[in-house]
């Protein structure tokens, strides 16, 4: 009889951590490759390319990561043999829309490299919000600016990048501008695509891809994003942050810390930029909000103070 209610208890103990790590992993995904954690949310497309060339292994074809820390196991378009001319290979992660979707941002982040004949082979990073009907090209789009903002590097996914490289980006209120709702599907496709020269090199790779939401509150209102820049980005005193004001209307700034604890609040902003005194910040990364509540206008930020 004990030894049936521990059996019990145990299982519904492991599906409990089960489904908290599935709930987990739709809305904040981290995926290093060597264990199963969020693998769920890792589709690799046969149906449209039977050879599909992502593979989820230990590579053995690239030395020039010492910049980087990588784990053993990484997603590469062939663990151990050069891309082939003539192909297009695909993998999707799938996840949830939560309310830092709908109502904040969400974190991008995660580690590349890439070989390749500069600008004939290539990689692709895209967006869908429907299901995969329509895509959007997160890298190279220019329609929607407010939305996908890009720090540190800009992933560019063609030529040589000679080490593995960090990218970072930040996507602020996004369900606004495609009509998401909670619970929705959202898609994130990674493409590599060759040409019909074979030209014997490594392809792409990439490692600890994550995606975390941050949400201040949640609100009934969508907000419509709006441009801004902020620079110098990293800072270590003083930084400015230029918006979309054209009107000389009112904007709050509100400045969050990682943990999204508010550090600072500013009102009655009525021009087109603002200089902030950061003396007394930390080292560390912050969220910046600028919002214009009649208007219902906002714009996301993140910066680095760094001393």
């Amino acid at each position: 009889m004990m030894k049936n209610i521990s059996f019990i208890i145990i299982y519904l103990f492991l599906k409990i951590q089960f489904s908290y790590s599935q709930s987990f992993c739709e809305s904040n995904l981290w995926l290093n490759f060597d264990d199963n954690y969020c693998l769920n949310n890792l589709i690799i497309d046969t149906t449209s390319n039977k050879h599909n060339l992502w593979q989820i292994g230990n590579q053995y074809k690239i030395n020039e990561c010492n910049n980087y820390y990588y784990n053993k196991k990484v997603i590469i378009t062939d663990t151990v043999k050069p891309y082939p001319a003539n192909d297009t290979s695909v993998f999707i992660i799938k996840t949830i829309a939560s309310y830092g979707i709908i109502y904040g941002g969400r974190f991008f982040s995660g580690i590349y490299y890439v070989q390749t004949d500069s600008l004939k082979d290539y990689g692709k990073i895209e967006f869908s919000p429907d299901k995969g009907k329509t895509w959007v090209d997160i890298i190279n789009d220019t329609l929607y600016t407010n939305v996908f903002r890009w720090y540190s590097n800009k992933p560019v996914l063609t030529g040589k990048s000679n080490m593995c490289v960090y990218f970072d980006g930040f996507f602020g209120d996004i369900g606004s501008v495609f009509d998401i709702k909670y619970g929705d599907t959202l898609l994130f496709k990674f493409s590599f695509i060759s040409d019909s020269i074979f030209d014997n090199l490594n392809g792409l790779m990439y490692d600890n891809l994550s995606m975390g939401d941050f949400v201040e509150g949640i609100s009934e209102i969508r907000f419509k994003p709006i441009r801004s820049d902020i620079f110098p980005n990293p800072a270590s005193n003083v930084f400015t942050i230029k918006f979309d004001n054209p009107l000389s209307e009112n904007f709050e700034l509100s400045i969050y810390n990682i943990q999204s604890k508010l550090i600072l609040k500013i009102d009655n902003i009525i021009n087109n930029e603002i200089k902030v005194d950061a003396k007394s910040f930390k080292s560390d990364i912050y969220i910046y909000k600028l919002t214009n509540t009649q208007r219902h206008e906002r714009s996301w930020g993140k910066f680095v103070i760094n001393r």
